[in-house]
C-alpha cells in the first residue's frame, strides 16, 4: 500500500505542476467564524424548518442549483460554490446548457447582496461567469480542482497551498475544503441526504436512472447521468464515483484535523459518516 500511495503522490505532483496555478490565495475570514454549507438534498426544507435561526446568524455557503430556490433571496448566502464541468464545458448536453443558462441569469438579476462566487480556473471566460460577473455584487474567486492522491502529509501541504483538492466527486467535497481554506473553524453542513444509491433504477432495457430531486422540487427528477463524453454512466460507474465522495469526505475530515477545525453533520437525513452527527 506504500508504494500505492507514493507513486499516487508522484503523479499527483505531475498533474498539480501541468493543470494548477500557483500562488492562489483565498480571501480568509475573521478568526473563530463558523459557517453552515447548504446542500440541495430534500431533507433542506424539514433543516430549514427547524434551524432557520442558527442558519441565518452564520456565514452561508450554497452550491449548484440553489438559486432556483426561493430560499436563495431570503437566506442571502455570503458564498456560493459550483464546481460540476457541465457548468462551463461547451460540449455537454442541452439539458445541462438550459440549466446553466437559467442559473446565470438567476444569480445575476437575484442577487443584490455582496456575495462570492467560487469556481474552478477552468471556467473562467465561460458564459455563465461572463453572465454573472456583470452584476457589480458577485465577486468571482477561483480555486484549483486539481484531484490530488497519496501520502496524507504531501496531500495536506498541497491542500493547504491550495493547490489541489481531495477528488471533487461531488459538490460538497470542494465546498467543505473550501470552507476549511477560508479559515472558518466550525463548519455545519445541512441538507446533504446523499441517499442517490436509494433512487437508483434499471428498466427493463437495462437503462440507469437516477432520481435527483432537490429539495425546491415537489416531483422526482429523474434522468440518466452522462459522462464527460456523453456515455451515459452504467450502474458500478455511478457507484464507483459514490466511492470516492463518501471517501474523500474522511480525506476532508483528517484536513479539519490538521487545520485545528471541525466539520459537523447537521443534516436531518444523511449517508455521511466521515462527520460528526449533532442534532441541533
Amino acid at each position: 500500500e506504500a508504494i500505492t500511495l507514493f507513486f499516487q503522490s508522484v503523479f499527483s505532483i505531475v498533474k498539480v505542476i501541468l493543470l494548477s496555478k500557483f500562488f492562489v490565495r483565498l480571501p480568509k475570514v475573521e478568526p473563530g467564524q463558523e459557517c453552515v454549507i447548504l446542500g440541495n438534498g430534500p431533507c433542506l426544507t424539514k433543516d430549514l424548518e427547524l434551524h432557520r435561526d442558527f442558519i441565518i446568524q452564520r456565514k452561508k455557503l450554497c452550491v449548484n442549483l440553489f438559486a432556483f430556490s426561493d430560499e436563495y433571496t431570503k437566506i442571502k448566502p455570503e458564498y456560493y460554490v459550483l464546481a460540476a464541468p457541465e457548468f462551463w464545458l461547451k460540449n455537454t448536453t442541452g439539458f445541462h446548457k438550459n440549466q446553466r443558462t437559467k442559473l446565470a441569469n438567476f444569480i445575476y438579476e437575484r442577487t443584490s447582496w455582496q456575495m462570492k462566487l467560487l469556481i474552478p480556473f477552468a471556467a473562467k471566460n465561460c458564459g455563465l461567469v461572463n453572465k454573472i460577473i456583470s452584476n457589480p455584487n458577485v465577486e468571482i474567486i477561483y480555486f484549483n480542482q486539481t484531484p490530488v492522491e497519496g501520502l496524507s502529509f504531501l496531500n495536506k501541504r498541497m491542500f493547504n497551498s491550495n493547490l489541489g483538492m481531495p477528488r471533487p466527486h461531488n459538490v460538497l467535497i470542494p465546498s467543505i475544503f473550501l470552507s476549511l481554506n477560508l479559515g472558518f473553524n466550525k463548519v455545519f453542513i445541512f441538507g446533504a441526504d446523499h441517499s442517490w444509491h436509494e433512487e437508483i433504477r434499471v428498466d427493463f432495457s437495462n437503462n440507469v436512472t437516477v432520481n435527483h430531486q432537490h429539495f425546491f422540487e415537489k416531483n422526482e427528477t429523474r434522468f440518466a447521468m452522462y459522462k464527460l463524453d456523453g456515455k451515459e454512466y452504467r450502474i458500478h460507474d455511478i457507484f464507483r464515483k459514490l466511492h470516492f465522495a463518501f471517501k474523500g469526505y474522511f480525506i476532508l475530515a483528517d484536513y479539519a484535523k490538521f487545520k485545528n477545525a471541525k466539520v459537523y453533520n447537521a443534516s436531518s437525513k444523511s449517508y455521511i459518516d466521515a462527520f460528526e452527527k449533532i442534532s441541533l
